[in-house]
C-alpha cells in the first residue's frame, strides 16, 4: 500500500513538473523599449568617421543637423540619438500597440518608407499574426539575401513580437503601456538631447551593412 502511494505521489509531482516546464516555454516575456535599443545597437555598431554620412547607431544625418564631419559619437552620444530616433518611431505605430515595438525596430533599419509598403504592415493592420515570412523577406539587398540581416530579422521576431498576446505572463504590463503614449515632450526626456531629427526622411539603412 505504501508503494502504491509512493508511486501515485511520485506521478503527481512529476506530472506538475511537465504542466510547469511547458507553461514555461509558452509564455513569452514582454519585449521592451530596452530590448529593442540592445538589438538597434547590436548590428548596426557604432559608426566612425570613415562611416559618414552615418553617425551613433545608424543615424544617417540630414540637412539642418549639427554633427561634425570626421568626429566620432561617444557611445553615450551614440546611445541616446538611437533612443530618440527609436522613440519617435515607437510614436510613429503608436496605434499598433504592442506590435509597435517590431514596427519601429523595422523602420529603424530600412526607413518608414519601406514599412509602408511592407505587408507586414498591411496584415497587422486586417488583424493577421502570421507575419513571419513577410518580416524575413526584408533582410534583401540590391535583390540578395544577407545572413546578417536574415539574423537580425529573426532575432527581432523573437525577441519584440508577441504572436499570442495571451501566452504573455498573467499580470506583466504589455509593450504599449510604455510606448503608445509618447508624445515629444517625453521623448526629449527620454534622450535628454535637442539633436534635430527626421524619422520620415530616414535612411533605407539596409545600405548600412554594405558601410560597416
Amino acid at each position: 500500500m505504501k508503494k502504491i502511494t509512493l508511486f501515485i505521489l511520485v506521478f503527481l509531482v512529476g506530472l506538475g513538473i511537465v504542466f510547469a516546464v511547458s507553461e514555461t516555454h509558452t509564455q513569452q516575456k514582454t519585449p521592451t523599449f530596452e530590448d529593442a535599443i540592445a538589438i538597434i545597437k547590436k548590428y548596426e555598431g557604432l559608426s566612425g568617421p570613415s562611416h559618414w554620412p552615418f553617425v551613433g547607431y545608424g543615424h544617417k544625418v540630414m540637412p539642418g543637423e549639427k554633427f561634425t564631419r570626421g568626429k566620432k559619437l561617444t557611445e553615450a552620444e551614440a546611445d541616446a540619438l538611437a533612443r530618440k530616433d527609436y522613440a519617435k518611431l515607437c510614436a510613429k505605430y503608436r496605434e499598433f500597440g504592442a506590435d509597435s515595438l517590431l514596427l519601429a525596430a523595422l523602420a529603424y533599419n530600412c526607413g518608414p518608407g519601406v514599412v509602408a509598403k511592407s505587408s507586414v504592415l498591411s496584415k497587422l493592420k486586417a488583424g493577421d499574426r502570421d507575419i513571419e515570412a513577410s518580416y524575413i523577406a526584408h533582410s534583401r539587398y540590391k535583390g540578395k539575401q544577407l545572413s546578417q540581416l536574415k539574423r537580425r530579422r529573426r532575432e527581432e521576431l523573437a525577441v519584440l513580437f508577441v504572436k499570442d498576446p495571451a501566452a504573455l505572463s498573467k499580470g506583466e504590463s504589455t509593450p504599449s503601456d510604455n510606448v503608445s503614449a509618447l508624445d515629444e515632450e517625453e521623448i526629449t526626456e527620454i534622450t535628454n538631447l535637442s539633436y534635430h531629427d527626421k524619422s520620415d526622411e530616414k535612411k533605407d539603412s539596409v545600405k548600412n551593412v554594405s558601410k560597416k
